[in-house]
């Protein structure tokens, strides 16, 4: 399928979850060098709120979640919901990472960092296992090609240069 929607999904996971990395090789980084840890973690969490959370997940809750939700032959609720609470709990770890950092507690902006990023990983494990397979076989080709359209719209609407900066400026990190 040409302009299909899941594709992008698990594009979007693939550049979210190089953050791993870049967080693994942050790891005590502030007793050398804080200057070098606040700005990366501060990218860091910029990348997390304006591509992970504005872009992917509003492409999820505006438009995945309520299409599968809308689906006659849907019937698990609370696996939708699941994935929401998830995506309102990342939101938190992000402000609380920020609160860390401008209190200078570095050690603790990076123990929540590392727990954003084990539970994201593993948020995105699930929707890549469940989630997506899911939409596949609820979905036919031209309600699939339907939301591809509307990601592509919400990534116009945020900036698609603005998510190719942040996609780049992952790829610069590693």
């Amino acid at each position: 399928m040409e302009h299909n929607p899941l594709k992008v999904m698990y594009d979007e996971h693939e550049i979210i979850k190089q953050a791993e990395e870049i967080i693994k090789n942050l790891d005590s980084v502030w007793e050398t060098d804080t200057q070098k840890y606040a700005e990366t973690v501060t990218k860091l969490v910029d990348f997390f709120k304006e591509y992970a959370d504005g872009y992917h997940h509003r492409k999820e809750e505006d438009v995945l979640f309520p299409a599968i939700k809308d689906h006659p032959d849907f019937v698990l609720q609370e696996i939708i919901d699941e994935f929401e609470e998830h995506h309102v709990g990342f939101r938190e770890y992000a402000a609380e990472i920020r609160e860390a950092l401008s209190e200078k507690d570095y050690t603790h902006s990076y123990k929540i960092l590392k727990r954003y990023i084990d539970e994201l990983l593993d948020h995105i494990a699930a929707e890549n296992e469940e989630l997506f397979i899911l939409a596949e076989n609820l979905m036919d080709e031209h309600q699939l090609e339907t939301i591809y359209f509307k990601f592509v719209d919400v990534d116009m609407e945020l900036g698609e240069s603005r998510k190719k900066d942040f996609e780049k400026l992952i790829n610069s990190m590693l």
